[in-house]
C-alpha cells in the first residue's frame, strides 16, 4: 500500500479537550463534556453522549486539516456502539405497556454518530461505521487507508467508545474516549507520514519524550485505547512502529502502524 499522510487530529476525554492537552498532560477537571458546536436545536437535544464525543473529535481533526465537513468521507469505529440507549429501550419494553421511545430507538443503531454528523453538516461524502473487537482501531485505519488509496480523497477515521453500562459494566471504571485522524494522499501541511499498516508481533513501544497519563489505568478495557499511542507519536513527531491493538499474548500479532515524522 502507498503511504498516507495525517493532516489533522482530534481527541476528547473528560479533563482533556484536545490532542495537545492530552500529550502535554494538562488535565482540566472542569472539562466534563464536549461542546460539539455543530449540533444545534433538536440535533443537540437528542444526540447521545457517545455521538457528541465522536463528533467533537471529528470536528477537531477536520478543522486542523482544513477539511470540508460537508464533503469529507468518514470511517467510524466503535466497539459496542450506542449500547446505552439500546439498554434503556429494552428496559422500557418491560415496564407498563412496554412502549419504546422513538428517540431511544433511532439513537440505538450502530451508526448514530455518523448520522448526526451528516445531518448537521449536510455531508455528501462516504460514511462507514464498523466494529471489530480487539482489531477495531486497526480495521478502521485500514478501511480509511484503502479509501484514500483507491479514491484519492481525504478520509477521517473516528474512534469512540464509552464504558459499558449495567448490567454489562466491568469492575474497573473507565473514562469515555474519542480519537480522530484525517488521512490524505497529500503531503502538503501533513503532520506525519504513515508508511505501513499490518499485523505483526507486538512492536517495541515507540519512545515518548514527555510523560502521558496511564492509558490502561484511565481507559481500562476500551478497545480503541491503544490508538492513543499513534496519536501521541504523531503529535510528538517521532518515528517508529506503533501497535493499535492489545495482544492476547506477548508474542501475538497485532495491528501496527509504521510512521515517519515530517519537518514542521
Amino acid at each position: 500500500m502507498k503511504p498516507v499522510f495525517v493532516r489533522g487530529l482530534g481527541l476528547f476525554t473528560p479533563g482533556f479537550a484536545s490532542p495537545e492537552a492530552w500529550c502535554d498532560g494538562k488535565e482540566d477537571r472542569s472539562i466534563e463534556k464536549p461542546d460539539v458546536a455543530i449540533l444545534e436545536g433538536a440535533l443537540r437535544r437528542r444526540a447521545t453522549p457517545l455521538s457528541r464525543l465522536a463528533i467533537e473529535a471529528l470536528v477537531q481533526a477536520a478543522t486542523a486539516a482544513r477539511a470540508d465537513l460537508g464533503t469529507l468521507s468518514t470511517v467510524w469505529g466503535t466497539a459496542h456502539g450506542e449500547h446505552t440507549p439500546a439498554i434503556k429501550m429494552l428496559r422500557m419494553m418491560r415496564v407498563g405497556e412496554g412502549r419504546v421511545s422513538p428517540t431511544q430507538f433511532h439513537n440505538s443503531v450502530h451508526n448514530t454518530a455518523g448520522g448526526y454528523a451528516s445531518i448537521a453538516t449536510g455531508n455528501t461524502g462516504r460514511s462507514t461505521t464498523l466494529t471489530g473487537g480487539a482489531e477495531l482501531a486497526g480495521a478502521a485505519l485500514f478501511e480509511a487507508w484503502c479509501l484514500v488509496e483507491t479514491q484519492g480523497e481525504d478520509v477521517a477515521v473516528v474512534l469512540a467508545d464509552e464504558p459499558l453500562q449495567a448490567p454489562y459494566e466491568h469492575a474497573q471504571p473507565t473514562a469515555p474516549l474519542s480519537l480522530a485522524f484525517v488521512l490524505s494522499a497529500r503531503e502538503s501541511g501533513a503532520l506525519a507520514r504513515l508508511v505501513t499498516i499490518e499485523r505483526r508481533p507486538t512492536p517495541t513501544p515507540t519512545p515518548t519524550p514527555t510523560p502521558t497519563a496511564d492509558v490502561d489505568a484511565r481507559f481500562g478495557d476500551l478497545l480503541i485505547a491503544p490508538a492513543v499511542s499513534l496519536l501521541e507519536a504523531v503529535v510528538r513527531g517521532v518515528d517508529g512502529t506503533v501497535a493499535v491493538e492489545r495482544g492476547a499474548a506477548p508474542d501475538a500479532s497485532v495491528w501496527s502502524v509504521g510512521l515517519e515524522s515530517i519537518p514542521r
